[in-house]
């Protein structure tokens, strides 16, 4: 899932891809014009990191899963990473009581704050922690998990037999943020709270033009062109552009992006879609 086109700006681009978009290797992201190779190399590492945040929530709300980021993870800029998380779709951020994030871009939620007389929203426990009987919760944080399908029904049911049918969320570090680990989750827990900032995706520049790229969501393949395109020349839907000129540059404000994540999301498979040179 692409991100970070803001990055772009003050540089001579063509071409570029939009926010909330998925990108099939080896498309195109960007089409530059001259750039030195420090900046270049500063770009692609600072790309890398929220092109793999954005990835990796879209990929767990593909398989319908609640995403939150524990605000621990989120490193400076910390705007930057936000709206990564957005073009990916996240739910929201957790902070606590020693983790804070001031901003405005996308939901907080305080883990361990009291809505009420022995109520909290969200609780964090440790599988090995005695439960606090007395404490209402509205859903429950599994931290330490062991990422086996078996351990966690087990560790869901005896939780919910002492809190009620709540929310159950399970913490993952970079080491569990992986496909067949996100599969092994589905219909097991409600969501996933990220701890770490993932690096999944490899970004390399070369000195050829950028090709038109346009999207079937239905075929789900991309036809690359020179020219241009308006229906799919298999089953005659429309065509969504993947990357577009320049001087049509837009931010997409957070809330539209991530509602724009949430539509790219629907179409996605489990597979990068078919790219076709027309």
């Amino acid at each position: 899932m692409f991100v970070g086109s803001w990055l772009f700006e003050g540089l001579e681009v063509v071409k570029y891809v939009r926010d909330a978009t998925p990108v099939a290797p080896p498309e195109p992201i960007v089409e530059l014009g001259s750039v030195s190779g420090d900046v270049l190399r500063q770009l692609l590492s600072r790309l890398r990191q929220l092109i793999s945040l954005a990835s990796v929530v879209a990929w767990i709300k593909r398989v319908g899963l609640r995403v939150f980021i524990h605000g621990s993870a989120i490193p400076e800029p910390m705007n930057d990473f936000i709206r990564a998380a957005l073009a990916g779709g996240a739910d929201g951020v957790f902070v606590d009581d020693i983790v804070n994030v001031n901003s405005d871009l996308i939901d907080t939620v305080h883990v361990n704050q009291r809505v009420g007389e022995n109520s909290v929203n969200y609780i964090v426990i440790s599988p090995d922690m005695p439960h606090q009987h007395s404490i209402r919760a509205y859903g429950i944080i599994i931290k330490d998990a062991v990422i086996d399908r078996n351990w966690l029904l087990r560790v869901r049911d005896m939780l919910r037999s002492v809190y009620g049918n709540k929310e159950f969320l399970v913490m993952l570090d970079n080491s569990s943020l992986r496909r067949e680990v996100i599969e092994e989750l589905q219909d097991v827990v409600d969501g996933v709270v990220v701890m770490e900032i993932p690096s999944l995706v490899s970004l390399g520049f070369d000195d050829h033009r950028a090709l038109n790229v346009f999207r079937c969501v239905s075929c789900y393949i991309d036809f690359e062109t020179e020219g241009e395109m308006r229906k799919c020349p298999r089953c005659g839907n429309r065509l969504r552009p993947v990357i577009k000129r320049w001087d049509k540059f837009t931010v997409i404000e957070p809330k539209v992006l991530r509602l724009k994540a949430s539509d790219e999301i629907k179409y996605m498979r489990l597979s990068p879609p078919k790219v076709i040179n027309y």
